[in-house]
């Protein structure tokens, strides 16, 4: 499917019944929530957000600004750097 598909079928999910009380529950159990800890893993097409919450419950976020993609965008100078310091023979090899 493209990207269309895909937004109707978030469009279709969001109106739904089904989908607006999957969604009262995500407000429910954030709502007067004090978040606690906020941890990052990488996983691998993404940088996964991670909230932990005052009653030891845990909220998982993925965040369009923390995919590889954008990352690499974003960021590819310290991404080279870091890069270099894993193969810093490969530096010199760039640089000869």
């Amino acid at each position: 499917m493209g990207d269309l598909c895909d937004t109707n079928d978030c469009d279709r999910f969001m109106r739904s019944i089904a989908g607006k009380a999957h969604l009262d529950e995500i407000v429910a159990m954030l709502k007067g929530r004090t978040i606690t800890e906020v941890t990052f893993s990488n996983e691998t097409r993404c940088v996964m957000t991670t909230l932990l919450l005052d009653d030891s419950s845990e909220f998982v976020v993925f965040q369009p600004s923390l995919d590889v993609d954008a990352l690499r965008e974003e960021f590819a100078e310290a991404i080279r750097e870091e890069y270099y310091v894993d193969y810093p023979e490969r530096r010199k090899e760039a640089e000869s």
